[in-house]
């Protein structure tokens, strides 16, 4: 007997749900240039917060010797002495951004970073440059960062780095000067005042210390774990005595009038004059 073939007549639904898979692909798979323009509109559309912000201001001062106090939290601070009766602030804040606001009083302009950011975590850098009447009084603190003094002629200077960073004193001639690290190096070029104190601390890096010529002072440099104590061509120009097994180096240069006192633990302590 010949064999009959079969044949099978679709459903028309089935049919039509056949017909729509080659679609449903089409409709649901992007082109890669699709993608990609999806992808650079996301970029595009970030949140601003991740961009660095900045902060410029000039305050007007009624003298030229005025105070600066300024306390960050972590960033660089760099001052620089001017002819002029003014404070100009500048500042890059880096994201999440801190926010702080400089106060004016009698004295001068206060930036308290770390008051005004107690409380957050996470806060990003600020890094300051600040140009202040060359005879102010500057009053600097930072826990992370680096801080760097030039050409300030007032009453007092004080760097401290409650961490980590360096301190570089140049060209300053203060009465008062106190700089001090945990780790970090400190160079203090300077002219010593008569009458002046000067006291320089770390516990681990380095102590450069240049003079000029006509500096008279009276010298304590100890550095207890290292020994580590260099007076270079200083030591033609006065009377020193090493103590304590070389700990310690006392003496003085001149008529003595001044102060100076280095300390560093782990690190070295080296003078140079100009």
């Amino acid at each position: 007997m010949a064999e009959t073939e079969k044949y099978h007549t679709p459903h028309p639904q089935d049919a039509a749900r056949a017909a729509s898979r080659p679609r449903l692909r089409k409709i649901f798979r992007p082109p890669a240039r699709l993608a990609t323009l999806f992808f650079a509109l996301a970029l595009a559309s970030a949140p601003a917060a991740f961009a660095q912000q900045k902060f410029s201001k000039t305050y007007r001062t009624p003298r030229r010797n005025i105070r600066l106090q300024l306390t960050n939290r972590s960033g660089t601070i760099e001052i620089e002495g001017w002819d002029r009766s003014e404070i100009r602030v500048s500042a890059d804040m880096e994201s999440p951004a801190a926010k702080f606001t400089p106060v004016v009083d009698d004295e001068g302009l206060v930036i308290d970073v770390m008051g005004d950011t107690r409380g957050r975590e996470g806060v990003g850098d600020v890094n300051f440059r600040v140009q202040v009447p060359s005879d102010a009084t500057v009053d600097l603190e930072t826990r992370i960062g680096n801080i760097t003094v030039r050409n300030v002629r007032g009453s007092m200077v004080r760097a401290v780095v409650t961490s980590s960073g360096d301190i570089d004193l140049t060209g300053v001639r203060a009465f008062k000067v106190m700089a001090s690290n945990i780790t970090g190096n400190i160079l203090f070029d300077a002219e010593l005042l008569s009458g002046g104190f000067y006291d320089l601390k770390s516990t681990q890096g380095n102590i450069n210390v240049r003079l000029s010529g006509a500096s008279g002072f009276t010298l304590t440099a100890t550095a207890p774990r290292t020994r580590n104590i260099d007076l270079g061509n200083l030591a033609a120009r006065g009377n020193f005595s090493f103590q304590g097994d070389s700990r310690r180096v006392v003496g003085r240069v001149g008529d003595g009038s001044a102060t100076l006192q280095t300390t560093n633990l782990r690190g070295s302590i080296v003078f140079f004059t100009r």
